[in-house]
């Protein structure tokens, strides 16, 4: 499964690349590229929301955990306590970690924007 954002993206560059060589002979290829680009952001797109939803939900389960040892180590607070007042340890993790959401919902919507951009160029290019 880690493999399959390496190949796609392999294989829409050679095809690129070739559409870029034989866009020489015929001007029509063009369309060609901008297909394979479009795919290309259109996939990353979709893929990162689906690392977003399957991975990173599980990565930041994994961040809190770590987040109650430190806060449990560094403020002299018992497990007890923690677990008591989880809501507002929660809150205050999920505070923390909006930079990070952010960041990763703006690659997102960097994708699908891209993705845009190409559409564009398909529709508005004359040969």
């Amino acid at each position: 499964m880690s493999k399959i954002p390496l190949i796609t993206t392999v294989v829409a560059l050679v095809f690129t690349v070739l559409f870029t060589v034989l866009n020489r002979f015929w001007a029509g290829f063009v369309y060609f590229v901008l297909a394979c680009l479009f795919l290309l952001s259109m996939f990353w797109g979709v893929w990162l929301i689906y690392l977003y939803f399957t991975e990173y939900k599980n990565e930041l389960e994994e961040k809190f955990k770590i987040h109650k040892a430190h806060k449990v180590n560094d403020a002299g607070i018992t497990s007890e306590f923690y677990d008591e007042n989880i809501a507002v340890f929660r809150k205050e993790f999920n505070r923390m970690m909006i930079k990070e959401k952010i960041v990763k919902w703006a690659m997102i919507l960097f994708c699908f924007a891209v993705a845009v951009a190409f559409l564009i160029g398909m529709i508005y290019y004359h040969i």
